[in-house]
């Protein structure tokens, strides 16, 4: 088996997901995978030369892989999470309809729009909410009407949202699925931005909430309507509904002759992103990220673009934010609801982290050791792309080994609200320690303990005084205000615990006294934070100077942290998650000299399962190299005539007929003769 074919699978499937914040930087990087021309081709790209000359080195060898006439760009087909989400409704209408958008009319689509959202809680704008200043419906209307044709062409894709299309049926009447990737990727994609466009020009809020009540829905009950929870039958499938139909959709784009590069825009949903991780060993999650400054400010220029001025502009953009807001939270899923965004889950998940960095953190004039400087787009996606094709091709950064340190070290957390991983490092990366949020050693972890053992009075050595004995609820003890929601929650205490299935009952002491105390107080969590554990560490164990040095930390640190860090000297803080606070602006920035403030960075780069997959060679580079070029170092004839020699002197040490050999033909001749006399 050739090289090529073992590199295929990679080479010719792969499938892109992109998760993040509004604003995050989505669009731009469909835009750049779309194009149609190899955006990595000398002349038109160029490595920056401010990078240490390692980096430089891997960047070159990247973009040797991409722009070799043996490996062909292929742009990317990008699947819009939104347009398939409009398909759905198009194909509910078309029912409403009797197959035929002729028969359209206004009070048909009108009355469409309305099922879609729950009338009895709605606060904000929904479609279907006409309103005499703009006539959104009304508009929308008149587009379907002159758009007929197109929408009873995109019938066919309708096939497609089902759980178990008829692929064959499609193959027997169309050539590879060709026609049917053509009226999704194009017709319907161009109407689809028609129809955004209008509505963005009157309300985009609504076009948002729109969607998400759909998608909503979908993963509820399998159905776009809104339906009473009492009237849904749970089914465990619903929640992959809107991701099997673009599964379905990826497998129409699935060409036999040409690889197939899909980009999904975007995951919201962090189960639909596990559903594409168990489907494709190809599949990738990016997480885009900008700075705030910089989002707020492209969401507020999209939204002038929009036709929206002044005080009409800045509450478009308030209400963006806020659905931003609670898209990112993950409230629902922490209660059991996941037909809800939860776009915190999501980036955690990510396997490569893209970040914009600000255009003076990324061009600085020459390389300097002391000032990190973020990658362009244009790097970050070079990288990433040379490692999904050849796995290995380079090595990690520093910056990413150590990340990925603490990306690993997180797992070892007991902590059973949200794990978290850090790392200490020196000026020069080289780790000084680890950590991650813990209880104190000798006492038991959050994750292992059990409000049954303490009901119980069991194993009474994991659990504190305060929780057995103590506590002063209005007269009531800990223990006793546990035993009252338990009796709450299930009735007679002969039914506690009684759906556990065999599972643990860990519980958050944190939450427990802080709610029956009726307070929020983070002071009361068991465990130490991740950073503050990883610097303890050190001075636990003979200590070691951490001025000048580095932290490394899955979430960006809190205030408490903060001030640790300060004051250990620490002069950089790389992460992944913002954490919610205003430890920034308060403590990082709080310095009597801007010098003196240690610089917050967030992350660029391959962590987690990504950093395996991307990193890990098939094979080691040497035999590779060996296997495509035959290069091989011989050994001179002048070195093996001495040894051969040396040999036959200490094997026949009184014949003159060895002793007097000088060259090495001489010596093939002598081995030629004996062989003929014998």
């Amino acid at each position: 088996m050739s090289l090529e074919n073992l590199y295929s699978l990679r080479n010719n499937f792969l499938v892109v997901g992109l998760t993040g914040r509004t604003g995050g930087g989505a669009n731009d990087i469909c835009k750049f995978l779309q194009s149609e021309e190899n955006p990595f081709i000398k002349g038109k790209f160029t490595i920056p030369d401010n990078l240490h000359v390692n980096e430089i080195q891997k960047f070159t060898i990247c973009q040797n892989l991409l722009i070799d006439d043996s490996n062909k760009w292929q742009k990317f087909s990008v699947i819009k999470y939104s347009d398939v989400l409009l398909l759905f409704f198009f194909k509910e209408l078309y029912r409403e309809v009797k197959n035929d958008f002729v028969n359209l009319s206004y009070e048909i689509l009108l009355n469409s729009f309305v099922r879609v959202y729950n009338n009895k809680s709605v606060v904000t704008r929904r479609l279907g909410q006409e309103e005499n200043t703009d006539h959104i419906v009304r508009n929308i209307f008149n587009l379907f009407k002159n758009n007929r044709e197109t929408l009873n062409s995109v019938s066919i894709l309708f096939q497609l949202l089902s759980t178990k299309p008829d692929f064959q049926q499609y193959r027997d009447t169309i050539e590879h699925l060709a026609y049917l990737n053509k009226i999704f990727f194009e017709s319907f994609s161009n109407l689809t931005k028609e129809i955004y466009s209008l509505i963005d020009q009157i309300d985009p809020i609504a076009r948002q909430l729109f969607l998400q009540d759909i998608a909503r829905n979908l993963r509820s009950c399998g159905k776009v309507y809104f339906e009473e929870p009492q009237h849904i039958k749970i089914e465990p499938e619903y929640i992959f509904t809107v991701a099997v139909a673009i599964n379905n959709i990826i497998k129409i784009n699935r060409a036999p002759s040409s690889p197939n590069r899909i980009v999904i825009d975007s995951l919201k949903n962090s189960l639909e992103i596990n559903y594409f991780r168990e489907r494709y060993s190809g599949f990738y999650l990016i997480a885009s990220a900008r700075d705030e400054h910089d989002a707020n400010e492209y969401l507020k220029r999209k939204i002038n673009k929009m036709g929206f001025e002044g005080d009409n502009a800045e509450n478009q953009f308030k209400k963006i934010k806020l659905i931003d807001e609670a898209h990112y939270q993950t409230k629902d899923f922490k209660i059991g609801k996941f037909t809800t965004p939860d776009v915190e889950n999501c980036i955690q998940k990510a396997d490569y982290y893209v970040y914009f960095g600000k255009k003076s953190d990324v061009e600085q004039e020459k390389y300097d050791a002391k000032i990190f400087s973020y990658l362009s787009l244009e790097i970050q996606l070079l990288k990433f792309l040379a490692l999904v094709q050849k796995p290995g091709i380079v090595t990690p950064s520093a910056i990413e080994r150590s990340m990925q340190l603490a990306f690993s070290s997180k797992y070892n957390s007991g902590c059973i609200s949200r794990q978290v991983g850090a790392v200490v490092t020196d000026s020069n990366y080289s780790v000084k320690s680890i950590g991650w949020n813990e209880v104190p050693q000798g006492q038991t972890p959050c994750s292992l303990r059990s409000l049954k053992e303490l009901i119980n009075n069991e194993r009474v050595q994991v659990y504190s005084d305060y929780e057995k004995n103590g506590g002063n609820y209005s007269g009531v003890s800990f223990k006793n205000k546990v035993n009252e929601t338990l009796t709450e929650i299930y009735g007679d205490t002969s039914e506690f615990f009684n759906n556990l299935n065999g599972h643990n009952c860990p519980y958050c002491f944190k939450d427990f006294h802080n709610s029956f105390e009726g307070k929020e107080n983070q002071v009361h969590t068991r465990s130490l934070h991740a950073e503050e554990n990883a610097m303890l560490q050190i001075s636990k164990f003979g200590g070691q100077p951490l001025n000048k040095g580095v932290l490394f930390t899955t979430a960006s640190p809190c205030e408490l942290c903060s001030k640790k860090a300060f004051q250990l000297g620490i002069t950089k803080i790389f992460y992944i998650d913002p954490y919610p606070g205003i430890a920034r602006q308060q403590i990082l920035k709080a310095g009597n000299s801007q010098e003196s403030n240690p610089k917050l960075y967030m992350f660029q780069g391959a962590v987690g399962r990504g950093y395996f997959k991307l990193y890990e060679p098939y094979m080691s580079i040497k035999d590779e190299t060996f296997i495509r070029t035959r290069i091989k170092p011989r050994v001179s004839d002048e070195k093996k005539f001495k040894e051969l020699k040396e040999e036959l002197v200490n094997k026949f040490p009184d014949s003159s007929k060895v002793k007097s050999i000088s060259t090495y033909e001489e010596m093939l001749d002598l081995i030629k003769k004996g062989l003929e006399k014998s």
